[in-house]
């Protein structure tokens, strides 16, 4: 509705003329009254009207004196005087501060009528044309932003006074943010309601303009600077604009004089977030041109992580109950891993690789502990958005496992030892091989373990591989077979080894006594 201010001196005329026409119908509401001119020059700074209809004669400042003071301020609010003099000083003055109508008392009903319909049919027009106006801006401005945060701005336009007048007021610092959204729920509207919501809080705020830069939103942030204070505010809008089942991650330019100048930084900016999976989620981060242009001239590690090894560190900590070797073990992996390749789908398909043939041995070496649900971690890291929340999660799990299936923590290093090659004699255990799961100096180790067993490690390990030969020749198996079993995978090595301990081949043990066959 368009606001209309009444004055007059005398208080019949002031209440005869808010109902002497039906404002309503053209779009106006009267919003006050004066007595006086100096009355009128302060309710019009006050309420800010679009038509006055005011008298000459007024004690104090008259008509004419209020309206050449209110024109000071105020070219396009409308005039309309009321006055009981036809005088032509009068009329020649009011023609001179642009007034719309001159009414002579008493008022003609019809005629103020026509005047109020003529000066709502202009105000109609003007604010069609200010709202097209504002609309154009606003589409031009959106298109221009989305060029700048996609690095396709034409940097001839950059340099000129059409960018500025876009942005409106000029400011001393321009910054770009672009913020990326994801849900498990895949919702279309996030985008689109981010931006709606963020807008009314930034541009409310005269803090800049949010804008839609797909696959992202963007703000272009003026006189705000992301440090500090401003950043954890700027984190908590966008999480209250999201609610709490949309996440987020954002990355942010470096402060510039120049709003053309950001289209530098749009490469270092859409790359941080292309990494969006090894960032923290919820946080805004600032990207780097110094940084983004050293990532794309390093090269990728040539060598690709051996999964199998790395999952069978891991394994081993598993099996003897160490929470800190499996932090241990991730750590190890984890660094090889993204030293080959940081990308969401090379990582998350390693781990996936390494955790299945984790998950496999535990299954086999432990018949008696159901992991099968344990397998949902392969589905969990998948479903992981951040890096470092997978890890959390994998770090979690994976220790809750090894409390499942590890051996007693009770038992003492040298037992445990032993219990451990019991498991695995058939694998390519080394003395190297414990000291690094028990966190010890592999010679000190190896006399800890003389001193306990009364032979040294590999002497042991033989020892126990033959007993299970035998055990395996028994049951009929042929000698070639028992050798890969056992961990040899050179059958005439097995035979030298089986005849150094037992003084006799191995096939000399395939017999139903289970003695050797000269006796």
């Amino acid at each position: 509705m368009h606001k209309v201010l009444i004055v007059d001196d005398e208080p019949m005329i002031r209440e005869g003329l808010q109902t002497l026409v039906d404002w309503g119908k053209y779009g106006f509401a009267v919003v006050g009254a004066a007595s006086n001119g100096r009355e009128a020059v302060e309710k019009h700074a006050a309420l800010g009207p679009d038509l006055i209809l005011i008298d000459i004669r007024m004690p104090g400042m008259d008509g004419l004196q209020a309206i050449e003071e209110i024109r000071k301020t105020d070219a396009v609010c409308h005039f309309l005087i009321l006055s009981g003099y036809a005088e032509f000083d009068y009329a020649k003055q009011a023609i001179a501060h642009n007034v719309d109508g001159y009414i002579l008392k008493p008022i003609d009903e019809d005629e103020l009528e026509s005047y109020v319909e003529r000066i709502s049919t202009r105000l109609q027009k003007q604010s069609e044309q200010q709202l097209n106006a504002e609309q154009s801006t606003m589409l031009l401005r959106e298109e221009m932003l989305q060029q700048l945060a996609a690095g396709k701005l034409d940097p001839n336009l950059s340099s000129t006074q059409e960018l500025k007048t876009l942005l409106g007021a000029p400011a001393k610092y321009y910054q770009l943010l672009l913020i990326e959204l994801y849900s498990r729920e895949h919702s279309l509207t996030m985008n689109a309601t981010l931006k709606k919501k963020l807008a009314e809080i930034v541009e409310q705020k005269q803090l800049g303009f949010v804008f839609s830069a797909e696959p992202y939103v963007g703000v272009l942030l003026k006189d705000f600077l992301l440090q500090n204070g401003s950043r954890e505010q700027m984190k908590q809008w966008i999480e209250e604009c999201c609610g709490a089942r949309v996440r987020f991650a954002a990355a942010a330019s470096d402060s510039v004089r120049d709003p053309g100048e950001l289209q530098n930084w749009t490469p270092a900016v859409r790359g941080l977030l292309k990494q969006r999976f090894m960032l923290q989620g919820q946080q805004i981060h600032l990207a780097s041109l110094f940084l983004h242009g050293k990532q794309s001239e390093q090269p990728i590690q040539s060598e690709a992580p051996s999964i199998d090894s790395l999952a069978q560190k891991l394994y081993y900590m598993l099996d003897i109950g160490s929470k800190d070797g499996v932090d241990k073990a991730l750590q190890e992996a984890s660094e090889h891993i993204c030293a080959y390749d940081i990308s969401e789908q090379f990582v998350k398909s390693s781990w996936a690789q390494l955790l299945t043939i984790v998950l496999n041995k535990a299954t086999a070496s432990n018949p008696g502990v159901s992991v099968q649900e344990d397998l949902s971690m392969v589905t969990a890291l998948y479903l992981a958005h951040h890096y470092d929340e997978m890890i959390d999660q994998l770090r979690k799990r994976l220790s809750d496992l090894a409390a499942k299936i590890g051996k007693s923590d009770s038992l003492s290093v040298m037992k445990q030892m032993t219990d451990f090659i019991e498991r695995h004699y058939s694998e390519n255990i080394k003395l190297e091989t414990l000291a690094d799961l028990f966190n010890y100096n592999s010679g000190y180790l190896g006399k800890m373990f003389k001193n306990y067993t009364g032979e040294h490690f590999n002497t042991y390990l033989d020892q126990v591989r033959i007993q299970h030969a035998i055990e395996l020749l028994q049951e009929g198996l042929k000698v070639h077979q028992v050798s890969e079993r056992v961990g040899y995978a050179n059958v005439d090595y097995f035979h030298s080894k089986f005849k150094k301990y037992k003084g006799v081949s191995p096939s000399s043990f395939k017999s139903v006594s289970g003695k050797p066959a000269s006796e």
